[in-house]
């Protein structure tokens, strides 16, 4: 009896001093996106003259018909996933075979131009004509490191200060290349 007269007056002083035992209601706003884009294949994954620390740029007296990296607008925190779903790149031009490659890139014991390509700053063991990106600011400066795609999946946290996702291939010699990749990208907060 004791108990009982102990419990009605705890529910009756919830009553009189206002405490509710309902549950709050919180709206949680939870974004899914997923975009299919295009990566061209004389896209660099950075522009170099903005990261001049990172530069892979092929010296030559012609000049290089290097693309702006491809581009999506993203915000610190998103979560992305990132993987290659079809197309085929080529170096030295479509119609040469042994340069013909997916997201992955070929092996590197076919020569390159002299220089530094993008992946000395990611790993230089990455496939050349691979797909790498990296984040950056409003004004394309990277932001955190430059990484690998290649095929995928990859799964990445947008990091605090980037702005944009910078897609681009493994090269630095962009005139000659041809073809392109479709990366499937699914984006959510």
């Amino acid at each position: 009896m004791k108990k009982y007269l102990i419990s009605l007056f705890i529910i009756i002083l919830a009553l009189e001093i206002g405490i509710s035992a309902r549950a709050k209601n919180f709206e949680i706003s939870v974004r899914e996106e997923s975009f299919d884009i295009a990566v061209n294949s004389k896209s660099a994954p950075w522009n170099t003259a903005t990261n001049k620390s990172k530069d892979f740029s092929f010296k030559t007296k012609k000049h290089d018909t290097q693309a702006s990296p491809t581009i999506l607008k993203v915000k610190p925190g998103d979560n992305l996933t990132i993987q290659y779903v079809l197309g085929d790149v080529y170096a030295d031009r479509k119609g040469y075979p042994a340069r013909k490659t997916d997201a992955d890139g070929y092996p590197k014991t076919m020569p390159t131009y002299v220089g530094h390509l993008p992946s000395f700053y990611i790993n230089d063991q990455i496939n050349h004509m691979a797909l790498v990106g990296t984040f950056a600011d409003s004004k394309g400066v990277i932001v955190g490191s430059p990484f690998f795609i290649g095929n995928g999946p990859v799964n990445l946290i947008v990091p605090e200060g980037s702005e944009q996702l910078q897609l681009g291939i493994n090269d630095n010699l962009f005139r000659d290349n041809s073809g392109l990749f479709i990366v499937k990208i699914n984006m959510s907060n």
